[in-house]
């Protein structure tokens, strides 16, 4: 039986995790794979165990989604979040999304990608430095999420900056506030356009937002509400935004703390960008872990979790978990795709991310096209992360060439 007040000094947000996370899960994993702790405020259960982990994450009837992913308990109902839905809210909302998620519909987006792969490269390449977090990773998951959901090149600057302040305030809310206004405005003039565009029967502009705005929601043929339309948009702007930044730049970051064995080996051989991309996801999730609550009593090995306790699902320790991935703490260029790809990044079950095929390929066409124009590519200074501490990810990343 796990004995879950253990003398293992875990916290989240403890100054020793948010230095080295992995260090920490390793620990949970061998001495208490399920972790209580007392965490602002509150009681917190942590899970660590890739089994234990996707077990739960499968089990949607018992782990609820109501209450948020934070530790905190979200209060009301988040119309259009589907990080607070359950069934059958969330199965609806999902389904209608997830046609312009699906792989056939992502990879249309793939030479528009490389060509903004390539001017990004070139805005900076005559410089011979680069910070690749604010030149490179930051702009491409935005232009990406504005071309699924059909926003006007005009306006993806915006999208950018409203992208990083929604992100920043999950550790900082007092920098989201005006963003999000902002978005909601911007989302509601837009509903409001395209579905006067329609009712004229003119031409809408493609994309997800028009699909959103104008195509028959319920059985009855009404159209998603307006609120929940605004939410879902940005939802998914900022579960896509931060995230698949931090795949480029913790994948590159990794590449290149040890040129010799992964850099240089990826450039002497670009078949292996895919399997980067994927050991990058196993070994430096962008999010290291997100919360759900039980509607039941239950118990984790041997450990009593009662009814209504917040639990993280720690995707990063569930990476690294010896019983499943062969040497876990060693960053392989070379490690089969389908051994990296049982990791938990993009959760799993019904949560599983929508955006998880946009990621991928973002994550791809950015290292290919630095490894085929900046094959000298070097680290040239400290790196920093992200400041959430539920996310992982480099907020600077100084390079050279």
């Amino acid at each position: 039986m796990t004995v879950p007040d253990s003398d293992v000094d875990y916290s989240p947000v403890a100054p020793h995790v948010l230095e080295d996370p992995a260090a920490a899960y390793a620990e949970l994993r061998a001495r208490c794979p399920v972790h209580r702790a007392e965490v602002m405020g509150q009681t917190l259960y942590s899970l660590t165990r890739r089994d234990d982990v996707s077990a739960a994450l499968r089990d949607h009837e018992l782990w609820s989604n109501r209450f948020g992913p934070g530790i905190g308990y979200a209060s009301g109902a988040v119309s259009g979040d589907m990080q607070h839905d359950d069934p059958p809210e969330h199965d609806r909302r999902r389904e209608f999304a997830r046609a312009w998620f699906v792989p056939p519909t992502v990879a249309r987006l793939e030479p528009e990608l490389r060509a903004l792969t390539d001017a990004l490269i070139d805005g900076f390449a005559v410089r011979g430095t680069a910070d690749l977090y604010r030149d490179y990773a930051l702009p491409l998951p935005v232009t990406s999420f504005c071309a699924v959901v059909g926003v006007e090149i005009d306006d993806r600057d915006r999208f950018v900056h409203w992208a990083d302040e929604l992100t920043s305030a999950m550790a900082y809310p007092e920098r989201g506030a005006e963003a999000r206004h902002e978005l909601q405005d911007f989302t509601q003039r837009e509903v409001t356009r395209r579905r006067a565009l329609a009712a004229r029967g003119e031409p809408v502009p493609a994309g997800l937002l028009s699909h959103l705005a104008t195509s028959p929601y319920t059985p009855d043929g009404r159209q998603m509400p307006l609120d929940e339309v605004v939410e879902m948009v940005n939802q998914l702007l900022v579960a896509g935004h931060e995230t698949t930044t931090s795949l480029i730049t913790n994948c590159v970051w990794r590449l290149l703390e040890a040129p010799e064995e992964r850099w240089e080996r990826v450039v002497a051989d670009p078949s292996l960008v895919p399997n980067a991309v994927e050991e990058s996801l196993r070994f430096d999730p962008p999010v290291l872990g997100l919360c759900r609550t039980n509607n039941e009593a239950t118990t984790v090995r041997g450990v009593p979790i009662p009814a209504g306790s917040k639990a993280m699902m720690l995707y990063a320790s569930a990476n690294r978990d010896e019983a499943v991935f062969p040497d876990p703490d060693t960053f392989r260029v070379d490690r089969p795709v389908l051994q990296a790809m049982h990791h938990l990044s993009f959760s799993w079950g019904i949560h599983h991310c929508l955006g998880a095929h946009l990621a991928r390929l973002t994550g791809r066409v950015a290292l290919e096209s630095l490894v085929r124009r900046l094959p000298t590519l070097r680290l040239a200074g400290e790196t920093t992360r992200v400041p959430s501490p539920f996310l992982w990810g480099r907020k600077t990343l100084p390079v050279a060439w």
